[in-house]
């Protein structure tokens, strides 16, 4: 990692969306699928600026959905960076609903997604540290290291299984 660190403040971007007829199923909530692609959307903004350029996807975590959205609600996302090690930041992305008739707010989900940063080759390339301003900052850093730590397990083990198929 370089010796310059970034503040996540520096880098954190939020998202708001309406929920249009050609999001929804028949009953009218919000397909997981377009949350999804909204959530990476914005996560992928936060590596981007974090990163002082290009990052690709390299893993979404799992994602519970907990309450519905539906057609016109208003979808608010807050995306921040938690951890990073040389080439790759773990993104946490929360996902609030609004009910613009009722002025009703709902936590709906939070998800966390990590995003490698490459080169103009799609190699990974070193980006700035996290500076960690207070114990929170360390907190959500120590949780993120072993987030981390799971997910470079899993990743073996699919490894693995695939490389048992061929």
């Amino acid at each position: 990692m370089t010796t310059e660190k970034k503040s996540w403040r520096k880098s954190r971007a939020e998202l708001q969306r309406i929920v249009l007829p050609a999001d929804t199923n028949v009953l009218i909530d919000l397909y997981g699928g377009r949350l999804v692609e909204w959530i990476d959307n914005l996560a992928a903004i936060v590596a981007v600026k974090h990163a002082n350029g290009r990052a690709v996807t390299g893993s979404i975590d799992s994602l519970f959905f907990l309450s519905p959205i539906r057609m016109g609600d208003v979808v608010r996302m807050e995306g921040r960076v938690t951890y990073v090690t040389r080439s790759t930041m773990e993104i946490e992305v929360n996902v609030f609903t609004d009910d613009p008739q009722t002025d009703e707010t709902r936590f709906t989900t939070t998800a966390y997604l990590t995003y490698v940063a490459i080169d103009q080759n799609g190699k990974p390339r070193e980006i700035p540290g996290l500076l960690l301003e207070n114990d929170e900052d360390r907190q959500m850093f120590k949780e993120g290291e072993a987030r981390s730590k799971l997910r470079k397990e899993n990743l073996k083990r699919v490894r693995e299984e695939h490389r048992n198929i061929d």
